[in-house]
């Protein structure tokens, strides 16, 4: 009897089908499903925020705002239901996608930043069924592939302050991750034993990011980021480079992409402000090593985010201010070969500051709905909670 080999070699990297699945399905091919390097806050702005957010991890000038030495960390929380052609199911997961430790140097127009943040997400479990005849006779068999891991994040980043209106900062990121897969297969007929195949895939690489701040007038920001991702090598259970190839072979090199975003901020009073922004990836210089091994393969990416914050106590601004927030994208990794998917979502929130702004707590709810054509989609509710830690306060 052969053991489920080929259904490994599918899942490793590229394709997957089932009746049921945990996480998204939208993360079962490619690389993943995108993470959102955001703050609480930002995610409750629908994103908007972020490059202006000196707590999330999109913009390296951004550290500027950060006006005192803060720590701040951020778990998530998700329960979603997915339809597609062989079923329904539904799923519940925690991650903790951002964590940053950062603040300026005393007596220097300098800030300085260490972040982790979630670039892709393969966390995944997927059930199908079918009909094997190892003898000449068929039995009905149930097959299980599961992923847990993906790509992490860390970034390393500095901003400097040029006058009191503009900020320009660079960074470096380190790619790396893993996903641990396994593959089972379940026979009806009991007689026949159920075997185990499991792989590890591990990831690598480097990138680089610079951005800008600037704020001509009071009432008036703007800001944009370039993050350039280059290449990122994946081994199969920790050996080899080479050539992306079946994983029976060594994995190699994957194209990643250039990032461009930008950003407006308006503030038409003390209480208002309105934020909106973009954000573009060329995904599609990965499509050529993903269609070679049979897959849909992937698309460039197009994001667009709106938010207003509502600040109720102008003299503590911080004090639980209302937040909304509305964003759609495109999602690169195609689970049929069209139409590409597409991901809407709406968010709100509030925080508070404490102890003299020494600590504080934010927090994002989001409704997320994702789909590609009318086989696949997806809803989620996710919770977001960030903790920040201030030690020298930002109030007397």
């Amino acid at each position: 009897m052969r053991t489920p080999r080929a259904i490994a070699l599918v899942g490793l990297l590229l394709t997957a089908h089932g009746a049921s699945a945990q996480s998204s399905q939208f993360g079962i091919r490619g690389l993943g499903l995108p993470g959102r390097e955001l703050s609480a806050r930002s995610l409750s702005l629908g994103g908007s925020f972020g490059v202006f957010d000196g707590e999330s991890s999109l913009n390296p000038a951004a550290l500027s705002t950060l006006t005192t030495a803060t720590a701040m960390f951020t778990s998530m929380g998700s329960w979603g239901s997915a339809t597609n052609p062989l079923g329904n199911s539904t799923s519940r997961d925690t991650r903790f996608p951002q964590v940053l430790i950062g603040g300026p140097i005393p007596g220097k127009p300098i800030s300085i930043g260490i972040s982790y943040s979630l670039y892709t997400d393969r966390d995944f479990t997927v059930v199908s069924d079918g009909v094997a005849a190892p003898r000449g006779v068929n039995v009905n068999v149930h097959d299980t592939l599961s992923s847990r891991g993906g790509i992490d994040d860390l970034r390393l980043g500095a901003s400097y302050r040029i006058g009191s209106k503009l900020s320009i900062g660079a960074a470096l990121h380190f790619l790396a991750g893993s996903n641990r897969l396994s593959s089972r297969r379940f026979w009806e007929d009991t007689s026949y034993h159920s075997p185990l195949e499991s792989a590890e895939l591990s990831y690598s690489g480097t990138s680089l990011s610079v951005g800008a701040v600037w704020q001509p007038t009071h009432a008036i920001q703007l800001a944009g980021s370039y993050r350039r991702d280059g290449d990122v090598t994946v081994d199969r259970d920790s050996t080899g480079v080479g050539q992306v190839l079946l994983p029976t072979q060594t994995i190699g090199v994957v194209h990643l992409p250039t990032t461009l975003a930008g950003a407006v901020r308006l503030n038409p009073g003390q209480r208002l402000s309105i934020t909106a922004s973009v954000v573009s990836k060329n995904w599609s210089v990965a499509d050529s090593s993903l269609r070679a091994q049979g897959a849909p393969g992937a698309m460039n990416t197009f994001e667009a985010n709106g938010g207003i914050e509502l600040v109720r106590d102008i003299k503590r601004p911080n004090k639980y201010p209302l937040r909304l927030g509305v964003w759609s994208t495109t999602l690169p990794f195609l689970l049929a070969t069209s139409p590409q998917p597409h991901e809407t979502g709406f968010s709100f929130g509030s925080g508070r500051r404490f102890a003299a702004d020494r600590g504080g707590f934010d927090f994002a709810i989001a409704r997320v709905m994702r789909s590609q054509g009318t086989g696949y989609s997806e809803s989620a509710w996710l919770v977001t909670i960030g903790l920040s830690v201030r030690p020298g306060g930002l109030t007397p």
